[in-house]
Formats: C-alpha cells, structure tokens, sequence
C-alpha cells in the first residue's frame, strides 16, 4: 500500500511543480463536448468558436499572463483557466417577429480541464425549449401605443426593436424617437432618443423615458 502511495505522489509532483501544458485543439474540443452536452448537436452546429478565446497561465517567474488559445498548438507556461466562448445565432421558427436568437455564452474550464459553472444561456427564452408558438402583439399596435405617449418632435420615423428581456424573462416591443444626432467623434452617432419599452405579449407600457445614446467620451 506504501508503494502505490509513493508512486502516485512522484507522478504528480512535475505537474504539482512545474504546471500543465496541454494541446490547444484538445482544449476546444473538450470544450465542444461540454457545450454540446448543454445545447445537444441539433444546436450546437449553430455556435460559431471565437478565436479572440483567452486562456491564463503562469511563467516560470510566476507572473500572471494571458494569450490567445488557438495562436499556438500547445499552451504556454503553467496553465491556469480558459473561457472559451461561442457565438449563438439560432433559428427561431415558432417566434418569426423575433427570428433569430443571437448571443455569447462560454465554457470555463480549470487547470484541469474540469468545467466550472454551467454556460450563460438565459438569452434563450423559455418558449424556445417548450416549443411553444409566441403570441405577441403585432409591431403596427406597438407603434400606436408608443405614440399614444404623446411623443416629442423626432428627426425620423420611429425605429422599432424586438428584444428579449433576460432577468424578466419577456419580450419587448422597444420603439425610439430620435430627436437629436450629431457626432462628437468621426464615424459615431451621438445624441437624444426618447424610448418607449412596451410588453410584447400584454401591450402593457414598461418605460417610457429620454436617453443619451453614443459613444461616451
């Protein structure tokens, strides 16, 4: 019993001392495996990887670094953790108003290659798994009730926006007034917009407000 003992702990000490390395593309596969576990193949084929993927690990001085995961076939120095994320764009055939689901979401992944938390999937609504048909006013009514407000003088037409709210798990109807542009900085739009934010199910008014959009300086 001593033996086996012995022999474990002088099979992990280069690791305890010197860190993992591990081949890069087994890093995104196995990574792959667990995301495919949570959205099954049927879904996974529409995650797109993306190559801006960041793992950390240590040098041999033991300062903190970061690096790329796909720039090299092996990581570097004494691997730490990796977040490897995909981009989500899901065709969404029981919803045609919204269309398509788009979002990130990511696996992390430990010194050992252990999953950490579950992946962030709550841009997924609920009627998507249900398979449920959403009913939802139509964009016309949504406009009416947004003017209903008594808007203030705008720029344009009004521009409407079909969102899915995370936290109150609902879709919105958001209709923007545009009432100032100008550009501060070359190549970006800055100014007023007022924003009416309408229950898509009940045509019920959630926010109704001015805001200051563009890049802030």
């Amino acid at each position: 019993m001593k033996k086996i003992v012995s022999i474990t702990i002088f099979v992990l000490l280069p690791i305890l001392l010197f860190g993992q390395e591990y081949k890069t593309d087994f890093i995104i596969s196995t990574a792959d495996s667990l995301m495919k576990r949570e959205l099954g193949d049927s879904l996974f084929i529409y995650a797109k990887y993306d190559k801006d993927t960041y793992y950390e690990y240590k040098s041999k001085r033991g300062k903190t670094q970061w690096e790329v995961l796909n720039k090299y076939k092996k990581t570097k120095g004494k691997f730490v953790k990796t977040n490897v994320r995909w981009f989500l764009e899901i065709p969404f055939p029981n919803c045609p108003e919204f269309g398509i689901i788009k979002g990130w979401t990511s696996i992390s992944l430990d010194s050992l290659l252990n999953q950490i938390r579950k992946p962030y999937l709550e841009f997924i609504p609920d009627i998507f798994w249900t398979r449920e048909k959403c009913e939802l006013i139509p964009k016309e009514t949504a406009i009416k009730i947004a003017k209903s407000q008594i808007l203030k003088q705008g720029i344009e037409p009004l521009s409407v926006k079909l969102k899915y709210e995370t936290k109150e798990k609902i879709f919105i109807w958001e209709v923007s007034n545009y009432l100032t542009r100008m550009q501060i900085i070359k190549n970006y739009d800055s100014g007023q917009v007022e924003i009416v934010k309408i229950n898509a199910s009940t045509g019920q008014i959630i926010n109704h407000d001015i805001y200051i959009y563009g890049p802030i300086i």
